[in-house]
């Protein structure tokens, strides 16, 4: 016999830490052999940085149990300190290592051994885990819960789950494992979602308008709810309170967040990218292209794709009698590691920017930040109050417009001289920001990106420029600009490139402004000829330094590539028959 390798033998003894009071011998649920390479690949690696591994062994499967995307779910979740929690459908775990830096116990079901195997091991070295696997409806606890997960798990309960009402049956015995208080975390699909509305099949069943057609196809075994309806089923299992997220572009790979106290204003969604499990056959429309009508027609939250639930039996209340709770999310998730930052609002009033990896160049990165902004006010500029709580940067929320918002209302107006009068003045600010080096030792040359030469158009070369000195890091408050979120800091960097890249940001996403104004007229009015040709040379590098390759967009484009030609051949297609 063959001596096992060191990965081989890493599987075995995660396997035999596992639970098996209440294993059938039956793994129902799996996406086929491919778990077994996944299980192989987490035994090889040491870390939970599985970059290297995705891009080597790129398949949807592995892409999406090993992703560090999956953890934006609930990274920006307070969990109480020292809570328990009972995570039920733990996959390939996922978010259990998350649970388990965050929790004082963790305690994971899986039906499949497999993938309970892949969780314990995904989690060596923690202390405060118990995988059990089994069917939970199976098991008896000897405890209660502060919190409960179901992330992608409640669709399942007409297969798993008997009786005349598997879902609500099975929502009523998980509410009996719950403590005074505790919550319960629910993800599922919308079945109403806009992705499904644009041909996108449905998860489950692989068929397209499934759930939009009532599972009529598919029989309905597995299955989604809308909004109203499992506000409903929630209701008739004993929740008194459910307060509802939207995660975006779904609860599976979510890179912002909004909540039923916090929606989107309009469709620039803070770079969230609509993706597609591989299957380009039945796209009809551009679900970008539907957010706009959804958000001014007031149906979201309807056609949100996904659903990330609050639930709580008797919801557990402040004490001026306020609850308190996170009610919006961005995750900076398509970054390298090391850079990798969250911002959250809680409706407190606190706006809060905070690591979504460990580590200490992370956190260090963070405080970065806050020195960026003593700079800029020493400089005379106004800028937000930072302050650091531990290693977590707080703001306050303010209402203010930004900048980006009163060149928007401006070109609405088309009022061209207030435009360019906010233009004048935003370069003024960038001036001010610092002191002017040699326009020698301006970054370009350095980075070979440029040749000296005199009367070249970069404008002052400041010593510190910071990059994003642009309309949507800047509140406009009676006249003033108001400066805040300035991440990124570059030495000797020409005033007018900031200038330029502030411009170039704000016509990718107010629309009105480049009817108005084309790109061209702005160029050719400030002379930024020089600035421009380098732009695309400079961005490419500096995403390099900073973006993780493994990003979404990475994903979509090496399945499906989405563009215009995938929906108007469809169209054709249906036309033509």
């Amino acid at each position: 016999m063959a001596k096992m390798q060191e990965w081989e033998l890493r599987i075995e003894e995660a396997s035999e830490k596992l639970n098996l009071k209440w294993y059938r011998n039956e793994d129902k649920y799996s996406d086929g052999d491919v778990e077994n390479d996944i299980l192989k690949y987490i035994a090889q690696n040491e870390s939970e940085d599985y970059g290297k591994v995705i891009e080597d062994h790129f398949s949807w499967p592995v892409f999406y149990h090993l992703t560090h995307i999956r953890k934006n779910l609930l990274n920006w979740y307070p969990f109480k300190e020292g809570a328990s929690v009972l995570e039920i459908g733990s996959g390939c775990g996922a978010i259990t290592r998350l649970l388990c830096d965050k929790c004082r116990k963790v305690t994971a079901v899986e039906l499949s051994r497999r993938r309970a195997t892949a969780t314990q091991l995904r989690c060596r070295g923690k202390n405060n885990l118990e995988v059990i696997a089994g069917n939970l409806n199976d098991i008896e606890f000897a405890e209660k819960f502060d919190y409960i997960t179901l992330i992608g798990v409640l669709e399942y309960q007409g297969e798993f789950t008997e009786g005349k009402n598997p879902y609500r049956d099975f929502l009523m015995k998980i509410k009996s494992l719950l403590n005074e208080g505790g919550k319960l975390l629910i993800a599922i699909e919308n079945k109403y979602g806009a992705k499904y509305w644009c041909g996108a099949v449905e998860d489950h069943s692989g068929i397209p308008f499934d759930g939009l057609n009532q599972y009529e196809l598919s029989g309905g075994k597995v299955r989604t709810f809308a909004k109203a309806e499992l506000e409903e089923l929630l209701e008739e299992s004993g929740y008194e309170d459910s307060f509802f997220y939207f995660p975006l572009p779904d609860y599976k790979l979510p890179v912002v967040v909004y909540s039923e106290k916090y929606m989107p204003e309009n469709e620039y969604m803070e770079n969230m990218l609509p993706y597609y499990i591989p299957s380009d056959q039945t796209l009809f429309i551009k679900e970008k292209g539907l957010y706009k009508d959804m958000i001014e027609n007031d149906v979201f939250g309807f056609m949100a794709n996904s659903f990330l639930v609050e639930c709580s039996a008797a919801p557990e209340k402040a004490a001026d009698g306020k609850e308190e709770r996170v009610i919006f999310a961005l995750l900076n998730s398509y970054r390298k590691s090391k850079y990798r930052i969250g911002t959250l609002i809680e409706d407190s009033g606190k706006v809060v920017k905070f690591a979504l990896e460990s580590g200490p160049v992370i956190h260090s990165h963070l405080r970065a930040v806050l020195e960026n902004t003593k700079r800029m006010e020493s400089r005379g500029l106004a800028v937000l109050p930072h302050r650091m709580d531990g290693n977590r940067l707080l703001t306050d929320f303010v209402s203010f417009p930004t900048l980006e918002d009163v060149l928007r209302e401006a070109a609405v107006r088309k009022d061209k001289d207030l435009i360019w009068k906010l233009w004048d003045h935003l370069l003024e600010q960038i001036e001010m920001s610092s002191d002017e080096a040699d326009e020698k030792s301006c970054i370009m040359y350095d980075l070979e990106l440029d040749e000296y030469r005199e009367n070249n158009g970069y404008g002052r070369i400041l010593k510190k420029g910071y990059l994003d000195m642009v309309p949507r890091n800047c509140f406009v408050r009676e006249g003033e600009y108001v400066w805040y979120d300035q991440e990124w800091l570059m030495d000797n960097i020409p005033s007018k490139f900031i200038w330029l890249r502030g411009m170039l940001i704000t016509y990718d996403r107010v629309s009105e402004l480049l009817e108005l104004i084309p790109r061209e007229e702005l160029v050719d009015r400030y002379g930024l000829y020089d600035c421009l040709k380098i732009m695309d040379p400079f961005t490419e590098l500096f995403e390099s330094t900073i973006q993780d390759t493994n990003r979404l967009e990475y994903f979509s484009e090496r399945t499906l590539g989405i563009n215009e030609d995938i929906y108007i051949n469809n169209i054709k297609k249906i036309m033509a028959e």
